[in-house]
């Protein structure tokens, strides 16, 4: 566990604009606050804010909120002490000395981590060995290079395993040996075997450098052919792409990336110094491997194979990325070959200009179709192919694009522009299931108008908790929102980031979300509206307390004078406060 001073260190080191930048395009100012497209649900218009004077954000759309801490957890799927150590690294906070115990499920993360780079290593020897000699050979004849399988770190698990008795030699424990899935049931009860055997393996990085996984040929007559590692505490195969971490430093200084479908594809790429090359682990794309791209590029390219299954995914991969806000293209490879064979057989020359003629997904859609059709086209056949594109067009979040692309299709299908337009917005995007919203829903507020308003000037001017009790507030949300606050002591400059830290949800989302909106209030006097918000809202407590008694003087119940004052006193006062 990291010390409470290392983390308030981090925090005043740290730009949260700065951070946010790097994986949200066009972060814009709004007044005293920054605003962009949130990364963390679809959206047309802005809603997700940065407030850089406490470093905290709030999506207004899908209700995340947090700070530094928090967004690099959510975007980056980290743990917070993996967060933690990449900030610390970032503003140049040395961790080594300053961190206590790990928590049991950080420090499993670590061991499984640990675990599956010394499988990788294990597996590589193998290859290498007199046992890798046929695997070799097939490597050789799909024509990957020795600088290849080092760099990708292609292994072998041989047809005797053995991998087991390895890792048991080096202290690692059935649990994490099963967790980590390097090994299964065995058919005799209470013992376990090898995962991976008999195939060639591919060592699945993720983008901050960690083996997670493994992906796996077989090579016999085995199935499955390809087999993935299965899920586990730290690798889920739809939150990763093969060969990004490869290509990090390329993707991130292009903003670009390839697409590609198979890992043999991107070990090619990478070998003709195409180093933007990824992929999905022969799966769909799915919308977190669309939001990984997105953290390091702005544009990506789909390089499927040529055949109609590959064409078809494609489509839909490019749909998921369009969606998720990048500019995407498709390219084809011609003569029916995968980017693999176009590559060793006409060379890097040819497949750059098969990138450079890449079409976006509207036009390639739109061409797809139309030669599914019969010519001349019937009017029947550009009413099916307008509402087919026009899911697709209603996936992108750029009006502005979307507009053109309809304007093109119109003219594409010699068709009324007017009544395609017309069509917009009742076409379902293509991959949104029935009944699914387009955008995440808008969390409800959990807390009353007035908690709310004294909440803000409260962020506005923390000391001003001390004017406040616990009875002021009508939800219990708010009074602990207040007492985590008023509880600071000293108050230290990070005090918005370690209140939120120590919320749970949904008060959290209502914390960061008041504090955004404190930005944008405007008071020269937070301590006098405080005073005068408080005035009332006692005012109104002590009359509702003592209104029966008035009331009840005169039937049956002795006149008590100071009552009766106390209550007039109150009626002109709480009407006066109206009035103001």
């Amino acid at each position: 566990m990291i010390q409470g001073h290392v983390l308030e260190t981090i925090r005043g080191k740290l730009d949260i604009v700065e951070l946010v930048s790097q994986y949200v395009p066009q972060v814009q100012r709004a007044g005293r606050n920054m605003k962009a497209r949130c990364p963390f649900h679809q959206e047309r218009t802005p809603s997700f804010v940065v407030n850089p004077e406490r470093q905290t954000f709030h999506c207004f759309g899908c209700g995340e909120g947090g700070d530094a801490f928090s967004f690099l957890m959510k975007i980056e799927n980290l743990s917070f002490h993996e967060a933690a150590q990449k900030l610390a690294e970032r503003v140049g906070v040395p961790l080594a000395e300053a961190e206590g115990p790990v928590g049991p499920e950080e420090k499993l993360r670590l061991r499984l981590k640990e675990l599956l780079d010394f499988a990788s290593r294990f597996y590589h020897e193998k290859l290498k060995s007199p046992q890798g000699a046929q695997a070799l050979g097939y490597l050789k004849g799909r024509h990957v290079s020795e600088a290849s399988i080092d760099a990708f770190r292609l292994g072998l698990a041989p047809r005797s395993a053995g991998f087991l008795e390895a890792a048991a030699r080096k202290g690692y424990s059935r649990e994490e040996l099963a967790k980590a899935g390097l090994a299964a049931p065995s058919r005799e009860a209470g013992r376990l075997r090898d995962y991976f055997y008999d195939r060639i393996l591919f060592p699945i990085w993720d983008a901050k450098g960690a083996v997670v996984g493994f992906g796996a040929r077989a090579m016999g007559d085995a199935q499955p052919k390809y087999l993935n590692s299965p899920d586990s505490p730290v690798f889920t195969k739809g939150r990763v792409l093969y060969g990004l971490f490869q290509g990090l430093a390329a993707v991130r200084k292009a903003r670009k990336a390839i697409l590609m479908e198979g890992y043999m594809d991107v070990i090619a790429a990478h070998q003709h110094g195409v180093n933007l090359a990824c992929a999905p682990l022969g799966t769909a794309l799915t919308q977190e491997q669309s939001g990984l791209i997105k953290r390091y590029a702005s544009e990506a390219t789909i390089v499927f194979d040529s055949d109609s299954a590959g064409l078809a995914a494609a489509i839909r991969g490019a749909e998921v990325l369009l969606a998720a806000g990048l500019s995407v293209r498709i390219a084809t490879v011609p003569q029916g070959k995968d980017p693999d064979e176009h590559l060793h057989n006409f060379g890097v020359s040819s497949f750059e200009k098969c990138l450079a003629a890449a079409v976006d997904l509207v036009e390639f859609k739109t061409e797809r179709l139309l030669a599914g059709e019969a010519a001349p086209l019937r009017a029947e056949a550009k009413s099916r192919i307008a509402k087919q594109v026009l899911a697709t067009i209603e996936q992108c979040p750029d009006e502005i694009l979307k507009g053109e692309w309809a304007s093109r299709l119109a003219q594409r299908l010699s068709i009324s522009e007017e009544s395609l337009r017309r069509e917009m917005g009742k076409t379902e995007p293509a991959n949104r299931r029935p009944g699914m919203l387009s955008r995440s829903p808008r969390p409800e507020a959990v807390l009353p108008e007035i908690d709310q308003q004294m909440l803000i000037l409260i962020f506005k001017e923390p000391r001003l908790a001390g004017l406040v009790r616990a009875e002021d507030f009508t939800s219990a949300a708010a009074r602990r929102i207040w007492q985590d606050l008023a509880a600071m002591n000293p108050l230290a400059s990070d005090w918005a980031a370690r209140l939120l830290e120590g919320l749970a949800q949904p008060v959290k989302t209502e914390a960061s979300r008041l504090m955004i909106l404190m930005a944008e209030m405007e008071s020269s006097d937070p301590e006098g509206v405080l005073k005068a918000v408080l005035s009332r809202r006692r005012g109104l407590a002590r009359l509702k307390e003592i209104e029966p008694q008035v009331l009840a003087m005169g039937y049956g119940r002795a006149m008590d004078p100071g009552l009766q004052d106390e209550y007039r006193r109150l009626l002109l006062e709480l009407k006066g406060s109206r009035r103001s």
